[in-house]
Formats: C-alpha cells, sequence, structure tokens
C-alpha cells in the first residue's frame, strides 16, 4: 500500500500518475520529458536534468566558437594569400629583383652622364638590353661599394648580362671608350691643337679658336705680361702629359684639363714663388722653363741652361738661342730648315732681339719648370753641344766657347 502522504508526493512530482522512482528519474530525466513535453518540472527539481541541459548548451556553445573561429582562420588566410599575390611581384623585385644570368653576348655601346646615379644607369642598361631590370642594377650596386666610382663615359658592355657581370665590366677601365692623347714635353700649341683636333674629329681652326680664347681658358691670375696686360696666348699653359677624355668633348673642355693640369704642376713647385725669389715674374719664369725644354736634353744640364739664360740677361747680351728662332719662323709660317736664323725679321729672333721672347716657345714640363726657378751657380754664359747625343759643354771663355763650336762642326754634333 502506498501511504497518503506518499501519494501525495508523487502527484505533486507527477501530476498524470506515472508512478517511478527517484531512481529512474536520477538516471532517465531525459526520456520522461521527452515523452512529454510539457511537463516541466519545478525549479531547483532534478539536478541532474539541469546539469544534462547546461553540459549541452555548453557544447552547443563550444561548437559555435569553434565553427567561428573556422570561419576567421578561413577569412584570414584567404586575405593573407589574396595580398601576398598581389604585393609578391612588388616584394620580389625588391629582395631578388628580375635579373638575368650569366656575362652576356654581343657588344653595347652604353653612355654614362656626369652625375648619374645607379637609378639612372640601371635604366639606360635596361633600356639598352644590358640587364633584365633597373632594379636589378640598383640591387647589385648596393651590393658593391665600388659602384660610386663609375666614371662618365661610353662603355662596351654585352647584351642580357646578369647586374652584378655588367657592374663589373663597368668598373673595368678597359671597359670605358675614351679618347686618349700623349703630350710629350716641349710640345708646341700647334703641335697640340693639331693633335686635339685628331682626337675630337673636329677642324684644327676649330680648336684653335678655342686656344685663342684666353679668357674663357682658366689661366693662373699670376701670370701676366711684365707690364701687367693679359696674357695673349695659351703657348707654355698646355702641359704636357697624357690625358683620356670623354667623347663628345668639346676642344675648350680639353684644353681647360690641360691648363688645370699646368696649374696644379705650378702649385706643386711654388713655380710662381720661385719666380718672384728670382725677381722675375712667373711668366717670364715659364718663358725660361721653355727655352729650357727646348735646349737641354738631359736633366744634368737643365739648371745649367737656366743659369746661362739669367746670366746672359743681367749682362744685356742677346740670348741667341737657335730654338726661339726655330719657333718664329714655324710661327710665322716659314720652313725652319731654309731660314737664317739670324736673318729672320721676329721678335723669337733672339739674336736680333735682346731680352726673352714674347711668349713662351713650347710646353714645358715640371723638370724644366723646376730648373727655371732652381738655376745653378755659375758664371757660365755660353753652351754648345759636346757630343752627337746632344750633352751640352758650359763655358764662361769666349776662346773656349770659339774651340767648343769648331769642335761640333767638326764632328757634325748638331751646331750650326
Amino acid at each position: 500500500m502506498v501511504s497518503h502522504e506518499y501519494r501525495d508526493s508523487l502527484e505533486t512530482v507527477d501530476p498524470h500518475g506515472l508512478l517511478f522512482g527517484q531512481d529512474d528519474h536520477d538516471h532517465h530525466p531525459a526520456s520522461y520529458y521527452e515523452r512529454y513535453p510539457t511537463m516541466h518540472p519545478p525549479e531547483g527539481s532534478y539536478p541532474a536534468l539541469h546539469r544534462h541541459r547546461a553540459e549541452q548548451q555548453r557544447r552547443r556553445q563550444r561548437r559555435g566558437r569553434r565553427v567561428l573561429i573556422v570561419l576567421v582562420v578561413l577569412i584570414v588566410a584567404a586575405v593573407v594569400l589574396t595580398g601576398w599575390f598581389v604585393v609578391k611581384p612588388f616584394v620580389t623585385s625588391r629582395l631578388a629583383p628580375d635579373d638575368w644570368s650569366g656575362f652576356g653576348t654581343g657588344t653595347v655601346p652604353v653612355e654614362v652622364h656626369s652625375g648619374e646615379g645607379s637609378a639612372q644607369i640601371g635604366a639606360t642598361l635596361a633600356k639598352a638590353g644590358v640587364v633584365r631590370s633597373e632594379t636589378a642594377f640598383i640591387h647589385a650596386a648596393k651590393e658593391n661599394a665600388d659602384s660610386a666610382l663609375i666614371q662618365p663615359g661610353i662603355y662596351t658592355l654585352r647584351s642580357h648580362m646578369s647586374a652584378a657581370s655588367a657592374l663589373t665590366l663597368m668598373l673595368d677601365p678597359a671597359s670605358r671608350k675614351v679618347l686618349s692623347v700623349s703630350l710629350p714635353e716641349g710640345t708646341t700649341e700647334r703641335d697640340t691643337v693639331a693633335k686635339l683636333a685628331g682626337i675630337l674629329g673636329v677642324p684644327k681652326t676649330q680648336v684653335q679658336a678655342a686656344a685663342n680664347d684666353i679668357a674663357n681658358l682658366g689661366l693662373p691670375a699670376a701670370y701676366t705680361l711684365p707690364g701687367g696686360g693679359p696674357i695673349s696666348s695659351a703657348e707654355g699653359f698646355l702641359f704636357p702629359a697624357t690625358y683620356n677624355f670623354d667623347p663628345g668633348s668639346s676642344p675648350g673642355d680639353a684644353l681647360q684639363v690641360m691648363i688645370a693640369a699646368f696649374t696644379r704642376a705650378d702649385r706643386d713647385a711654388q713655380f710662381s714663388v720661385g719666380a718672384k725669389a728670382l725677381r722675375t715674374s712667373p711668366y717670364q719664369a715659364l718663358i725660361v722653363a721653355s727655352i729650357i725644354e727646348r735646349e737641354a736634353r738631359f736633366a744634368d744640364d737643365r739648371a745649367k741652361v737656366g743659369r746661362v739664360i739669367y746670366n746672359r740677361l743681367a749682362a744685356g747680351d742677346p740670348l741667341q738661342i737657335d730654338a726661339s728662332s726655330y719657333y718664329g719662323a714655324i710661327k710665322a709660317g716659314l720652313d725652319p730648315a731654309k731660314q737664317d736664323y739670324a736673318k729672320v725679321n721676329s721678335p723669337y729672333n733672339l739674336y736680333t732681339h735682346k731680352g726673352l721672347p714674347p711668349t713662351p716657345i713650347s710646353n714645358p714640363g715640371s723638370a724644366a719648370m723646376s730648373a727655371a726657378i732652381h738655376p745653378a751657380p755659375g758664371n757660365w754664359i755660353y753652351y754648345v753641344n759636346s757630343d752627337a747625343a746632344g750633352h751640352l759643354y758650359f763655358t764662361a771663355s769666349d776662346t773656349d766657347f770659339a774651340k767648343a763650336v769648331a769642335r761640333c762642326r767638326a764632328n757634325h754634333w748638331g751646331c750650326a
């Protein structure tokens, strides 16, 4: 029998009259309420059922979060992949730019202008088909500090080269096309003009016109005529050396390079200072140096020739130097081989004109310039060839000089 109290408690819990023990509810709470969905236990009843429902809710929430995370990951991955394909060309062009490999083929002339950097050079090379991209050359230049040493000029390169190979070739002096001219010591302005015209590919008249434009040549300010007037000739200032000019250089540019070399030689030798110490002007000392360059073949004779010139000037005697008369004849358009130097009417005829010639008679080198401001001590007033090689004999005696001249002529050592 079920007691009245017990039945009441069951009816409260199970109003449908389905009697089962508390253990059944604990073990099978879900099946009961699935059969009777309208039944809802009072709040606080059946703890196991509430725990089950809470666990289901947590599971659904976890599944929802996992789905959301997967969706977010997929979206982010899609964005990253899309972005990578967009920026990949830009990144790879910077980190690993398009480039060819190897040393290329054929020959391609490329000109580099003054002031151009790796970007401009790279653009020129890429346009000419030497390198695959401007960026490749920029990258190669950053990897090689010597890239800053690339000089303006025309380079002979190859087609389809790696950027690094192109840079290496441009740093090789043999790849750079230059116009080279060598001017020995004692070369005259006339000969210099002819040589420049030949290598620059312009008429001699164009080079001579540039040489006559003295005001634009940049002569050192210390050089003026004895009365203070401006110099009227570039003779003496076209310093003898080997020069390399870029193709397309103008005659004026080439002459200015030579005069700049003279200015450096003047500064290095303290030539202007040395001239003043001799109580002469820098320009007059330069004229003396030009005569020394033409008269003395050997180093030991240069300073002695300088002393003879200064001694004769001090004594008021004409210099009687054949090299000056020879120069004057050429300057006048005459054949010096057919002229009597003593009779040519020219300011360069130092038999009939006292003092120095009006301009230098050649372009002297550093050794002759040094001899002009550092003449050897001595009282000599004459010199003459003493052998076939051209060594000079110096004397202060008229009689001794006459004998030396006779000996020179007898041996055909080049005496007039």
